[in-house]
């Protein structure tokens, strides 16, 4: 993109397009309408600058063109070429290294060395030369890139997406597969080991007018879960969004009797699938400049956590903690990362839970009910949709307000 003033072509940066390492030029051939210029514009008459006759009385033998003069092309560079127009000039570092005189063509050289997409600052390195090659001028720059307001596209905010469900055969992944495919998104029914319920789960949405197909991968394996996304592309393309629900039984296991291979089966299906899936869509999301990740985790990682389920809690908090990390790097690219943590909610899950923890629960939570699936899967439809496009990095409690913070 660009802008023209004057006859001057000026480039509009794209900040995610900058890159350390790029460079830029920029070559003007200094006139004595230019020492003139920029004697009347800052009063400075030095006669070093401006007097042909008193310069001969100096080791220079000619006129010296103001430094500031050369350097003032520092300027032209950063507004007009790298970054471009929009940006802001904070800081500056200069060291004068020899003189320019009239009819010198100075090259104005800027190097990207850092960037920053916190601050979404710049910092340059900047070298000033003559025709001959030697230095003049060379400091650092600093610049910072203004943001532009973007005219939001409605329709584009609106428009049905392809959702990858993992775990989606039952429970909080079924319950989110049919609401979100009724709301007209298409809709990948993951399974591991259910395929009979997973392909129910899919016949419920088409008979009710929804989109969906079931795809087995283990989650665990990063080529299982590219050959999934291959196959959903070719039948709704591209996946827009993840919803990361995919998690092993959990019995409760005392520490003394829990091996690491427990520990590592949560670790791997819940932490390193939401991984192998993250990784798998992230490029293409990046290049659409749009998507979401929901990763199900659970209020259990607040607080005191409960006996006898270290290894679930211990695979939950590192999603949780990987959500938060994924948000920041990839918020620039509006990319939208969140967590929606159930408290205890009515699944196969907690089948094998005595009815006296379930009933203690229920009594202990201000609502005094446990949650269903459908309870989390409405949260689940509230992050996908517009209303909650400026939310990101966020994990959304939902628990009956067992849990508050």
């Amino acid at each position: 993109m660009a802008y023209s003033k004057e006859d001057i072509t000026i480039r509009m940066p794209d900040f995610d397009d900058i890159k350390s390492g790029d460079i830029a030029e920029l070559k003007h051939v200094l006139t004595k309408e230019d020492v003139q210029a920029f004697a009347a514009l800052t009063g400075d008459f030095n006669p070093l600058h401006v007097d042909e006759d008193f310069a001969k009385k100096t080791l220079f033998q000619k006129p010296v063109v103001h430094g500031m003069l050369s350097a003032s092309f520092i300027s032209t560079i950063i507004g007009t070429i790298l970054p471009g127009g929009g940006a802001l000039w904070m800081s500056q570092t200069l060291e004068f290294l020899r003189p320019a005189h009239i009819g010198d063509t100075i090259r104005v050289l800027a190097n990207v060395k850092q960037k920053s997409l916190a601050t979404r600052v710049l910092i340059l390195n900047i070298v000033v030369s003559n025709q001959n090659g030697e230095e003049l001028i060379k400091g650092e720059s600093s610049v910072k890139v203004l943001e532009f307001k973007k005219k939001v596209d409605r329709m584009s905010l609106i428009k049905e997406k392809t959702v990858l469900i993992t775990g989606a055969s039952g429970g909080i992944g079924a319950a989110a597969a049919e609401k979100l495919a009724a709301e007209g998104h298409a809709v990948i029914v993951h399974y591991h080991s259910s395929p009979v319920n997973a392909e129910q789960v899919v016949d419920k949405i088409i008979q009710a007018g929804g989109r969906a197909i079931a795809l087995k991968a283990d989650i665990a394996n990063a080529e299982d879960i590219k050959r999934l996304l291959t196959e959903a592309n070719k039948e709704f393309g591209p996946v827009q969004a993840v919803v990361h629900c995919a998690s092993p039984s959990n019995t409760p296991s005392t520490f003394d009797k829990l091996d690491w291979a427990a520990m590592q089966e949560q670790m791997d299906v819940n932490l390193k699938g939401a991984f192998n899936c993250a990784q798998a869509v992230l490029p293409g999301m990046v290049e659409a400049k749009s998507g979401d990740l929901i990763f199900i985790g659970t209020v259990y990682t607040d607080g005191v956590p409960p006996p006898q389920q270290s290894r679930y809690i211990v695979a939950k908090s590192a999603l949780t903690s990987f959500a938060r990390c994924l948000a920041v790097e990839y918020g620039p690219s509006d990319i939208r990362v969140n967590v929606v943590a159930p408290g205890m909610t009515e699944t196969g899950m907690i089948a094998d839970l005595p009815d006296k923890v379930k009933m203690l629960t229920k009594m202990q939570t201000p609502l005094r009910r446990l949650a269903q699936p459908e309870d989390i899967a409405d949260t689940i439809v509230f992050l996908l949709s517009t209303s909650a496009r400026h939310i990101t990095g966020q994990t959304f409690r939902v628990c009956g307000g067992s849990v508050m913070l």
